[in-house]
């Protein structure tokens, strides 16, 4: 990605709330990546933490201009917050659109106070969702519907659809669709005659809680081959020291090699 492409992406997050950048897997990785989610879903299991299921999953961290733009928003500590797998057959999607954080993130209905007025955060950007397409998103098979600038409105409530504005989002094969967690947006219907295959890859600021703790999830070997990019990735400097500051390594997200002992499993 050249300065003048990377100066484009940020461009387009900033007035409208998302961007597509095209070519970050190859068509080699999408086969691998669907016969995988085919297998799983055959299989019956759950299409979650998939960096802990195939190779291939681990490349949703490793691509160095994806990196770039997620951490020009979100800090160089950015934290991985899940890697899911989705598969759209033909005569589902459809429906309303949302906004996402609403479970863990900052959008979670419980969390505001009385003098928020039921209004969002949206000075700042403080989450991404990721969403890499294994299969061409088109108008027809269930590609992700947007409305740009949303991300601005700082109702949390989101008005029904259609949205003025709501546009679905095509794409090539190997791109991703990266987007504010505030801009509305939903599945389209997938009338195509063909299942739509996609990850969903969710990023959030190291200091806002994840849908799951990937630190105490992922594998050592998964860990190990992500090397040091890995302990920022899934959250190791993100833990809370269970120990005296004196006996904890914040880097490793664990104690100290002389306080090993008080290691918790």
């Amino acid at each position: 990605m050249t300065r003048d492409e990377f100066d484009e992406h940020i461009l387009r997050i900033q007035l409208d709330g998302y961007t597509v950048l095209p070519g970050v897997l190859t068509s080699d990785e999408c086969d691998q990546a669907r016969q995988e989610l085919e297998g799983l879903s055959e299989k019956k299991v759950w299409l979650g933490n998939l960096f802990n299921k195939a190779r291939v999953f681990e490349r949703v961290y490793q691509i160095p201009p994806l990196l770039e733009v997620i951490r020009h928003f979100l800090g160089q500590d950015a934290v991985l917050s899940g890697v899911y797998g989705s598969i759209l057959h033909s005569g589902s999607g459809g429906g309303g659109l949302h906004s996402d954080g609403s479970i863990t993130g900052p959008n979670r209905l419980d969390s505001l106070a009385p003098v928020d007025n039921n209004r969002r955060i949206t000075s700042h950007v403080l989450a991404f969702n990721v969403i890499f397409c294994i299969s061409n998103f088109t108008k027809t098979n269930g590609a992700t519907r947007v409305v740009p600038g949303s991300y601005k409105y700082q109702a949390l409530s989101v008005p029904p659809s259609p949205v003025y504005g709501e546009r679905i989002v095509e794409a090539e094969r190997g791109s991703t669709l990266i987007f504010n967690i505030n801009t509305w947006h939903g599945a389209s219907e997938n009338s195509a005659g063909e299942t739509r295959y996609a990850l969903f890859t969710p990023w959030r600021r190291q200091w806002l809680r994840g849908e799951s703790e990937l630190s105490r999830i992922v594998e050592p070997e998964v860990l190990d081959r992500a090397g040091e990019e890995g302990k920022r990735v899934f959250g190791l400097s993100a833990l809370s020291p269970y120990l005296d500051l004196s006996q904890w390594d914040r880097e490793s997200g664990c104690p100290k090699s002389e306080w090993s002992h008080l290691q918790r499993g």
